[in-house]
């Protein structure tokens, strides 16, 4: 049976017309860095609930998740409406496995490849010392169909600063050219040689190790290329360089 508390919804940022973050004071359990847990809502009677995961760092209050309205459905929608001082439901024990925790590879490059509201698990993880503790170098590949739906620009652009030399920002936008970007598709680009250009190195399974999360069509596909060429799934007993989790 799933233990829920009471979150209070602290701010509701309209980043668009579908793309919104809610920031929930809630009292959950410790988790990890790319975990997620469910949220909640009654209606009519009947508790409706979905995971989603967590955006914010592991010590950081309130909570923080983002959303996109129009893939992720009705419950993402009513969500979509609370506004400061709403009640929400918050699943106490987090829960996933896309976490940093289990990786036991090389150290050398670490690419976090994200389509959407899937870069959540990989902000909460840009937000603690792990990644840069285990890894030279750190690169986020983050696509959106519009520049408009490519969000949290300025954590991005501290991390540059902060890490020079060891933090690569590589955007893609699908339904745009704009400069300073990548048009198209992560799969694509990673098949052609030309993602792997722009990060300035070669992912390998000697040194490498990648994390996907989103489109389930764009982690089947950049999986299956990255498999071929030497890659393996990070299991529990079973170490391996690739970690991926579908987002809807």
């Amino acid at each position: 049976m799933t233990d829920w508390v009471k979150g209070v919804v602290v701010t509701n940022t309209h980043w668009t017309d579908n793309l919104f973050s809610l920031r929930i004071q809630a009292d959950i359990a410790p988790f990890l860095a790319g975990q997620y847990t469910s949220l909640a809502l009654d209606v009519d009677g009947e508790r409706v609930a979905q995971p989603y995961s967590i955006l914010s760092g592991p010590d950081e209050q309130p909570l923080e998740f983002f959303f996109y309205t129009q893939i992720e459905g009705d419950l993402s929608r009513a969500l979509s409406r609370k506004v400061e001082g709403d009640v929400v439901w918050v699943q106490q024990q987090p829960e996933g496995t896309l976490t940093l925790a289990g990786i036991t590879g090389p150290g050398k490059n670490l690419c976090l490849m994200a389509t959407g509201t899937g870069v959540a698990p990989f902000v909460s993880m840009l937000k603690t010392d792990q990644p840069w503790q285990m890894f030279d170098h750190v690169a986020l590949v983050y696509a959106a169909r519009i520049w408009d739906d490519f969000q949290y620009r300025e954590l991005f652009e501290s991390l540059t600063q902060r890490y020079p030399g060891r933090f690569s920002l590589l955007p893609f936008i699908s339904r745009e050219v704009r400069a300073g970007t990548l048009h198209g598709h992560i799969p694509d680009k990673l098949r052609n040689g030309e993602l792997e250009q722009h990060m300035g190195f070669r992912l390998s399974p000697e040194d490498s190790h990648v994390m996907l999360c989103g489109n389930p069509g764009m982690i089947k596909d950049a999986v299956g290329i990255l498999q071929a060429r030497g890659f393996s799934d990070n299991r529990p007993g079973q170490p391996g360089q690739l970690s991926y989790e579908s987002y809807w």
